[in-house]
C-alpha cells in the first residue's frame, strides 16, 4: 500500500517554531506570495518510508510522471501495488493519461471531503515540522532542499504505522 498526495503551495515566507530564546525574534513581512512550490509525495504506511519530488505545479502530467519513474520502479518488486489518493482532478488526469495501466496497480479513492484518511496527511505534517519549522527561506529552491532533506531523515529514523483501531 503507498498513500500518494501533493503537499502545498509552499510559499517562501517566514515559518515560526520553538527556540530557546527568550525573547522571540520579529517575522519578517516581506515575502512573495508567488514563489511557491509543491511537493508530489508517496507514503508507504508499513515501512515509515517515503520519497518525494518538488515540482512547481500541480498536474496530472507531473503527477504520471512522479508515479511511473518514482513510485512504481520503488514498489514494482513488491507485487501488488494499492495506491491510496483523493479525488484531486491531477490525480483523475494523470490516471487518464496513463496508457496502459500496469497490471498489478490497484487505485483506491478516498471519500470526497475525507483526504485526512489518506495516511500521508500525517506524514506530511511530521515532514514539515522536521523540514520547515523555525526557518526563513528565500527561494522556493531552499524549501525544495529542506523538504528532501527532512525525507532522508524521516527515512533514515522510519516509524511504521500500526493500525491498531477495528471496524
Amino acid at each position: 500500500m503507498v498513500c500518494v498526495d501533493e503537499m502545498g503551495p509552499l510559499a517562501t515566507i517566514p515559518r515560526g517554531g520553538r527556540s530557546w530564546g527568550k525573547q522571540p525574534a520579529r517575522r519578517s513581512d516581506r515575502y512573495h506570495k508567488s514563489q511557491t512550490i509543491q511537493l508530489l509525495g508517496a507514503f508507504a504506511p508499513h515501512t515509515g518510508q517515503g520519497m518525494g519530488l518538488p515540482h512547481a505545479r500541480k498536474t496530472g502530467e507531473a503527477v504520471l510522471a512522479f508515479l511511473q519513474n518514482s513510485v512504481l520502479p520503488r514498489y514494482s518488486t513488491q507485487g501488488k501495488i494499492y495506491l491510496i489518493w483523493d479525488n484531486f482532478s491531477a490525480h483523475k488526469k494523470a490516471l487518464s493519461l496513463w496508457q496502459p495501466k500496469p497490471s498489478n496497480v490497484e487505485f483506491a479513492w478516498t471519500p470526497t471531503n475525507a483526504s485526512w484518511l489518506n495516511l500521508i496527511e500525517p506524514w506530511f505534517l511530521v515532514l514539515e515540522k522536521t523540514a520547515l519549522h523555525n526557518t526563513d527561506l528565500k527561494t522556493p529552491s531552499e524549501i525544495a532542499e529542506h523538504l528532501l532533506d527532512g525525507i532522508d531523515y524521516l527515512n533514515e529514523h522510519p516509524k511504521p504505522y500500526r493500525w491498531n483501531k477495528g471496524i
